[in-house]
């Protein structure tokens, strides 16, 4: 009795968030990120603003782009491309490591999303945040949760590739798989979205 008690009780207890460090190297807005990071789920991650240091917790990764790239684990950086001009990309991760470009010609909602979908590479046993449009888990939630967006999606896929509409509810179902699998409250299901 004791044991099934116990385990129902660590079952139950909410993990903290993931601490993130951030850096903003250069002349970007540090309330830009904010606001960018405000869309990202505080049930999964937690944000702290540390001082950028070229070459002490970040540098350019020349084998990736030319990319401004955090050096410590548990880190995103956000950078401007007018400063620190990448071709091709928008972001990359490795291990718990990211960055996220800024172009200035995304809307808040898309750079919110672009933040979300690189630290989700940075979460283990989930999976990539780039397999939108493969995905089967995501059809078959779509299918339970979105039958119309299901819809759309199926017939025509590659029409939602940059769509922040089904991002929005891919990046949702892997961050609750993640929540799920960790103890960590869910987030509700977003509103569905509206087709044009």
């Amino acid at each position: 009795m004791l044991d099934r008690l116990l385990h129902r009780v660590l079952r139950n207890a909410q993990q903290d968030p993931i601490p993130m460090i951030v850096l903003v190297p250069g002349r970007l807005d540090q309330a830009l990120v904010r606001q960018a990071l405000d869309a990202v789920p505080s049930t999964v991650w937690a944000f702290r603003f540390e001082e950028p240091r070229e070459n002490v917790n970040w540098h350019v990764w020349h084998d990736w782009h030319d990319m401004p790239f955090p050096l410590r684990d548990g880190t995103i950086l956000v950078f401007s491309a007018t400063d620190y001009p990448v071709e091709g990309v928008a972001g990359g991760a490795a291990g718990s490591r990211c960055s996220v470009g800024v172009f200035g010609t995304e809307t808040d909602e898309v750079l919110g999303l672009r933040c979300w979908h690189e630290l989700l590479h940075t979460l283990p046993g989930v999976e990539t945040s780039d397999g939108m449009l493969d995905s089967g888990a995501f059809r078959a939630y779509l299918a339970e949760n979105y039958p119309q967006m299901y819809d759309a999606f199926v017939r025509e896929p590659e029409r939602f590739r940059h769509d922040p509409r089904p991002q929005r509810l891919f990046y949702t179902m892997l961050t609750n798989a993640f929540a799920a699998g960790t103890g960590r409250r869910l987030l509700p299901l977003p509103p569905a979205p509206v087709l044009d």
